[in-house]
Order: structure tokens, then C-alpha cells, then sequence
């Protein structure tokens, strides 16, 4: 029996010897190896230290979100959803289980119609994710300076009038792709939106915890976050309501 118990004790020494020295793509490895045979605890405890390193991937998040979903979590599941989403925002598996995971949620708020302008905006600012359209973008402008070359150098009008017309189009068009990489990019660094993750949290009309409770949300909702002040972060929901909660009881997508 005691010799049970030294092999026990050396084997928990042991264990995280070997988790830190592994290179992250063994964790995820071993994390992916646990979540397909359907050790969903396993696969997040190996996955959450992971995303605290810093390493981010929609495949990772998307996993994560489907672990947490198996073992009933769903402010987790939604969350990791929504992480995967904004590396991957045309991805369909992730928005179907955005959805089936938003009916299992206390609250449905009807959201407010959007201007036709600002869908048409966040449409093109998803079609692809930031890192690809940033590349695309720099094509794009390389582009232009060949196209810019040939205007110069060319000898005949007709050449140099379409080098022209079409340099033109490809500054414009890359040029406004950057800008959309570029705050698709700031909204992963800066989130402006979190998951409340308290089974119920009473939205205040102020930053004060003797405030009076303008509305009540639940576990899961998705919130925008609007204003900080110290601990209490302002937030608004879809259906335009708004109003102040603590810090600790959301988390940032």
C-alpha cells in the first residue's frame, strides 16, 4: 500500500513536468485527442490553459465552446462560439451553434433593426477573417503600383487609360479593405462586446451598487459593452436597453 502511494505521489509531481515542457502543439494535440473521444472535462482543462498562454485559433475556440456546450456550460459554450466567430465569421458551424445554443437561454430579446447601411458594412467587414482580408488588401495596392508602372510606360492610350481606371479601383478597393482588417483586428484586441456568465445580474441605472435595478439579464445574453468606470462597465443589450453591471460578472469575447 505504501508503495501505491509513492508511485501516486510521483507520478503528481511528475504530471506537470511534462505539461510544461510539452510545446503547445502537443497540448492541443492531447487536447484534440481528449474532445474527439469525448473527454469534454479533460479537453478543457487542457484547452483553458492554452487560451491564458495567448494561443488563439478558431478550431480551438470552436472546440472549447463545443466541450463546455457537452457539459452543459453554456455562458462558457456561447462564449468560445462567439471567440471562434470573429477569427472565422463566415464559418457556418459556428453560427448554427450560436444559435442552438442561444435557445437554451433564459433571455430573447428582439434586436433593434440596424440601418441597411451599417449591415451592408459589417457584411463586407466578415467576409472574410482580419489576417486574410489584410492580405488581400496588400495584393491588392501591390497591384495598383504595377498598374501605376504601366500607366507611365505604356505607348498606347487605350492601355494607358485602362491601367489607369483599373489602378484607381485597386487603391480604392485595397485601401478600404485595410481599414476593414484593421478594425475587424482592433475588435479582437479591444472586445466591445462579453457574455454575462451569473445565473441573473440586476442592470443598474448607475455605477452604484444602491442604484435601482432598471432590468435583469441572464446567464449566456450577449451584451455590448459601451463605457468603464472602475469595476462597473456600462453595457447595452439588443433590444437598445442599457444600463450598468459589475465588471466580474461578464467576460469579453
Amino acid at each position: 500500500m505504501n508503495t501505491l502511494k509513492k508511485i501516486y505521489t510521483l507520478l503528481i509531481l511528475i504530471l506537470p513536468l511534462t505539461l510544461w515542457a510539452s510545446t503547445p502543439e502537443q497540448q492541443v494535440a492531447n487536447a484534440n485527442k481528449a474532445y474527439f473521444s469525448g473527454q469534454y472535462e479533460a479537453a478543457v482543462k487542457i484547452y483553458e490553459p492554452l487560451v491564458n498562454q495567448g494561443y488563439t485559433s478558431p478550431v480551438l475556440f470552436y472546440n472549447l465552446g463545443n466541450s463546455y456546450f457537452k457539459l452543459g456550460n453554456m455562458p462558457m459554450a456561447i462564449l468560445y462560439y462567439e471567440k471562434a466567430k470573429k477569427l472565422a465569421p463566415n464559418d457556418a458551424e459556428i453560427a448554427h451553434n450560436i444559435r442552438l445554443s442561444n435557445t437554451r437561454l433564459a433571455d430573447k430579446f428582439e434586436a433593434v433593426p440596424t440601418l441597411f447601411y451599417v449591415r451592408w458594412y459589417n457584411s463586407a467587414k466578415n467576409i472574410l477573417p482580419p489576417d486574410r482580408m489584410a492580405h488581400v488588401s496588400l495584393t491588392l495596392i501591390a497591384f495598383f503600383w504595377v498598374l501605376l508602372a504601366i500607366y507611365f510606360f505604356a505607348r498606347r492610350k487605350l492601355m494607358r487609360v485602362l491601367s489607369f481606371y483599373a489602378a484607381v479601383l485597386f487603391i480604392i478597393t485595397g485601401s478600404f479593405g485595410m481599414v476593414l482588417a484593421y478594425q475587424a483586428h482592433q475588435a479582437v484586441l479591444n472586445p466591445n462586446e462579453a457574455i454575462v456568465m451569473e445565473p441573473a445580474v440586476g442592470v443598474k441605472s448607475s455605477p452604484d451598487p444602491k442604484s435601482v435595478d432598471q432590468f435583469i439579464i441572464h446567464e449566456g445574453t450577449k451584451v455590448r459593452v459601451m463605457d468603464r468606470i472602475g469595476e462597473w462597465k456600462e453595457i447595452g443589450i439588443a433590444n437598445g436597453n442599457s444600463g450598468w453591471i459589475q465588471s466580474n460578472t461578464i467576460r469579453e469575447i
